[in-house]
């Protein structure tokens, strides 16, 4: 089978975000350098609409570009995109590969993660945001949601610190099956029920303590009507996948609903809220 190898220059803060992009595209494996990223996909699914497509998302973000398109043999680009995953200490949590696991300091919380194509590494700005703010929120015996759950890092972290039961989402078919392993690897598979699709796999009688969604600004806009109706009273919602300049959008919209801003944190051009619903 034929492969098209594509090396693209970006910067390292915006990479997870493109190859999340990118698979969408049919794009299945990675290795990310030093402001680059070589993609790999089957030459019989690529045309110039996808090209297109790239060059599109790569105006995006500033300093990025589409570089260099090369015919090449079939090989496990995939195994040589995990190989660059390594361990990283996020607060109390210590993130590892499932390849690579090491042992954690007192008091550190292991989130074991293979991490597939699915996002949800751990490396992006945004995860980071998110597994931060979660270490400042009390979780103990909380229901929570994850939406759009990518690697299922976020449900499983809020499980591992005191959650009682997770539901988690995400659209893509590999991401929910990702999730399921890794839940079972962290042996929390008890507690999550991870669902193919949106909100609509939300039923009507669900609520949840705390809601937590890593996606993009225009997903959590076409959201946010739902996570307002499903998080409770005087319940958390934390937002990222945000960038900086998404700020302004995202506040219009919330001063719709009745949540008020509790925190903002920033990271690299990533910008992620902490929301909390007004009781009622």
């Amino acid at each position: 089978m034929s492969y098209l190898k594509l090396k693209i220059t970006i910067p390292d803060e915006f990479q997870e975000y493109l190859i999340a992009e990118l698979m969408d595209l049919d794009f299945y494996g990675f290795e990310q350098g030093e402001n680059e990223i070589t993609a790999y996909v089957e030459k019989s699914r690529f045309n110039d609409s996808n090209r297109e497509a790239i060059e599109r998302i790569t105006g995006y973000f500033e300093g990025a570009s589409f570089s260099e398109l090369e015919e090449i043999e079939d090989e496990n680009w995939n195994r040589k995109w995990e190989e660059t995953i390594q361990p990283q200490k996020i607060g109390k949590f210590l993130v590892c590969p499932e390849w690579n696991i090491i042992s954690p300091e007192k008091d550190q919380i292991l989130l074991v993660v293979e991490p597939k194509m699915a996002f949800g590494t751990g490396y992006h700005e945004t995860t980071r945001l998110m597994l931060k703010a979660i270490q400042n929120l009390n979780f103990t015996e909380k229901t929570v949601l994850d939406a759009g759950t990518g690697t299922g890092i976020l449900a499983i972290a809020a499980l591992k610190i005191g959650a009682k039961s997770a539901v988690a989402f995400d659209y893509d078919p590999l991401s929910v099956d990702n999730a399921e392993e890794n839940a079972l690897k962290n042996e929390v598979d008890s507690k999550i029920d991870i669902r193919l699709g949106g909100t609509d796999q939300i039923d009507d009688d669900e609520n949840f303590d705390i809601t937590l969604a890593n996606i993009n600004r225009n997903v959590i806009i076409e959201f946010f009507p739902d996570f307002s109706k499903i998080t409770k009273s005087g319940g958390h919602l934390v937002l990222s996948g945000l960038l900086i300049t998404d700020e302004k959008k995202i506040l219009e919209v919330i001063q719709n609903y009745p949540f008020s801003l509790i925190e903002k944190k920033t990271e690299g051009e990533w910008l992620m809220l902490h929301l909390q619903k007004e009781l009622k």
